[in-house]
């Protein structure tokens, strides 16, 4: 009997822990700018090797509106640019961060923000637009379409949607010397501008956080630089509080609320 009530007592502690660390309200709430990161909307193809990437138009539909019922208001990198300039900030801002500038974004997440009338940042490969996503081994998964200029063009004439740089393609700039990777954020954020018209202040460095040589190299063309690595962001930002990048995309509600509810 004794053993029991040990082993019982052992399984709750091991249960508190776990609780604590999935479910961290016990820390203390800390100025950070969340970012929660999504992937692909839309439901998976039947042999994807990707499925975490995917996340379905009904799940991301309750995550926002989870976000929003928590009192969180999505802003743009435009918005941090303002606030550096004295414009005040929601109470509490929040960034939804979606990559690889898929046509899934305009069919699947465009309506869902013009019903909400609410922000979301996009990013997109200066090489793709309007074609697909070549840089993903067509043997794992299907090629997805990718914006179009016409789709981009009604988008902008919205307030609901901003947009960032990935690069030229989705690339790793990390696999590129600093001064190269420079060169390909500042020429992708000139394509978008020249040639489809669109107001590209912030860059999204795909796959991993840059080293602190690329990062500075980079930042010298955007107001605002975003890592999709999990934590804490220090990367180019005018704001005093640091950005927190969340990979929300299979992220349980109660778990999401204490992530950006608490450091």
């Amino acid at each position: 009997m004794i053993y029991a009530v040990i082993v019982l007592a052992v399984l709750l502690v091991c249960a508190g822990i776990w609780c604590a660390c999935y479910f961290p309200f016990w820390k203390k709430k800390t100025p950070l700018l969340p970012v929660l990161c999504f992937g692909k909307v839309g439901v998976a193809p039947k042999h994807s090797s990707f499925k975490n990437e995917w996340i379905t138009p009904k799940q991301l539909a309750q995550k926002i509106d989870w976000v929003l019922k928590l009192g969180f208001t999505p802003i743009t990198p435009e918005d941090i640019l303002a606030a550096n300039q004295g414009v005040q900030l929601p109470p509490r801002p929040i960034i939804l961060l979606f990559q690889y500038g898929l046509e899934s974004f305009y069919k699947q997440v465009f309506p869902l923000l013009q019903a909400r009338e609410i922000k979301a940042c996009v990013c997109l490969c200066a090489q793709h637009i309007g074609q697909y996503n070549a840089w993903q081994n067509p043997d794992k998964e299907p090629w997805q379409n990718t914006l179009s200029e016409a789709e981009l063009a009604e988008m902008k004439k919205s307030k609901y949607v901003s947009f960032a740089a990935h690069g030229l393609s989705y690339l790793d700039l990390n696999t590129l010397p600093p001064d190269q990777a420079a060169q390909q954020a500042a020429e992708s954020q000139h394509r978008l501008e020249k040639l489809y018209k669109l107001s590209v202040n912030a860059f999204c460095f795909p796959y991993r956080a840059p080293t602190a040589q690329t990062a500075q190299a980079v930042a010298q063309a955007f107001g605002v630089t975003f890592s999709l690595k999990k934590g804490v962001n220090r990367l180019t930002h005018p704001l005093q509080m640091p950005l927190k990048t969340l990979p929300a995309q299979h992220m349980g509600l109660w778990r999401l609320r204490a992530k950006i509810t608490r450091a």
